[in-house]
C-alpha cells in the first residue's frame, strides 16, 4: 500500500501530462502511486510509454462515460487509492521533488498541508510570482485567509479528511467545496512557504474568457442554493455561513470580470484581478 495516491484527471493531456508525471517520478519521497484517469478515451498508458515513461507506481483507469469531468474522474481515483494521503494534481502542474515528502510530513501533522506557489503567465505579459511571502517558513490559512488568494491552493490531506471526494454536479466549484470541507475539520491549513509547486494560466485556460465567467457563474449560483439547503457537507452553521460569504464575495469579483469582458477587456481573470484591486 502507497503512503500518498497522486490523482490525476486527463482530458486532451497527451502534451502536457509526460511532463508533470517526470516530476512525480523524480520525487525524493518514493512511496507514492499515481491514478491517471483518462476522461477522453485515450490510452495514456501507451503515450507514456512511447515518451519512455513507465513505472509500477503508475495506475491508469478511464471513466465509464468520455468527457464525464474532472470530478468524476477525480471520485473514481479516489475510489481505487491506496494511500494514507490524498494529493490531487491537474495534468499541467509541475512539482519540486521534494513536493510530496514535505508536504506528506506536515499533513501527519496537521491533517492536510499546502505550498506557496509560483504564478506565471505563460504569455509573458507577467513575470512569476509567489502567493505568499518567503518567511515565515510556515502559514496557517483559515477561511477568512482564502478572500485574498486568487488562484486555487493544492494540498496533500490526510485520507480521513476527504472521504466524501468531489461533488461531481459542481463543475468549477468543486474544489473549492473540497478542500473547505477539509478546512472545517482542521479549523488551520498550513502552508509550507518555500514553493514547490507552479500555477500555469495563458490565453485560452479555463481561468481566461466569457465562457468561464458563465461557468463560473453558474457553479457559485448552484453551490450557493445547496448551501441554503444544507446539502454539501458542512458540518455547522457557522462554518458553512463563512462559506457563503466567501462564495458571494468570489462571484463578485467574477461579475466585475465579465462586466469588463463585455467593455472590451482581453485578459485573463488574474491580470483583471490585478488591475480592480489596484482601483478598487
Amino acid at each position: 500500500m502507497a503512503e500518498i495516491s497522486v490523482l490525476t484527471p486527463a482530458f486532451a493531456a497527451q502534451r502536457r501530462l509526460p511532463s508533470s508525471i517526470a516530476r512525480i517520478l523524480d520525487q525524493d519521497f518514493e512511496d507514492w502511486e499515481m491514478l491517471i484517469v483518462s476522461d477522453d478515451g485515450v490510452d495514456y498508458q501507451s503515450i507514456l510509454a512511447r515518451e519512455g515513461i513507465a513505472d509500477p507506481r503508475l495506475r491508469f483507469l478511464q471513466t465509464a462515460v468520455r468527457g464525464s469531468g474532472p470530478n468524476v474522474a477525480r471520485n473514481l481515483a479516489l475510489h481505487a487509492a491506496r494511500g494514507r494521503f490524498i494529493a490531487p494534481l491537474d495534468p499541467d502542474d509541475l512539482c519540486d521533488p521534494r513536493r510530496l515528502g514535505c508536504l506528506r510530513a506536515l499533513a501527519a501533522d496537521h491533517g492536510m498541508a499546502g505550498d506557496n506557489l509560483h504564478v506565471i503567465d505563460e504569455a509573458g505579459s507577467r513575470p512569476g510570482h509567489l502567493v505568499f511571502p518567503l518567511d515565515p517558513p510556515l502559514h496557517f490559512l483559515t477561511i477568512d485567509d482564502l478572500y485574498g488568494i486568487p488562484v486555487p491552493l493544492s494540498f496533500v490531506f490526510h485520507r480521513s479528511l476527504v472521504a466524501g471526494g468531489w461533488d461531481e454536479d459542481m463543475g468549477p466549484g468543486s474544489d473549492i467545496l473540497f478542500t473547505l470541507r477539509a478546512m472545517e475539520r482542521v479549523e488551520r491549513a498550513v502552508i509550507y512557504s518555500e514553493p514547490m509547486h507552479e500555477y500555469r494560466f495563458r490565453p485560452g485556460s479555463i481561468g481566461h474568457g466569457f465562457d468561464t465567467t458563465e461557468g463560473a457563474e453558474t457553479a457559485y449560483r448552484c453551490c450557493l442554493q445547496r448551501l441554503r439547503e444544507g446539502d454539501l457537507g458542512f458540518r455547522s452553521h457557522r462554518f458553512r455561513e463563512a462559506v457563503a460569504r466567501l462564495l458571494w464575495h468570489k462571484r463578485r469579483l467574477n461579475r466585475a470580470y465579465r462586466r469588463a469582458i463585455h467593455q472590451g477587456f482581453s485578459g485573463s481573470f488574474l491580470h483583471f484581478l490585478g488591475l480592480w484591486e489596484n482601483h478598487a
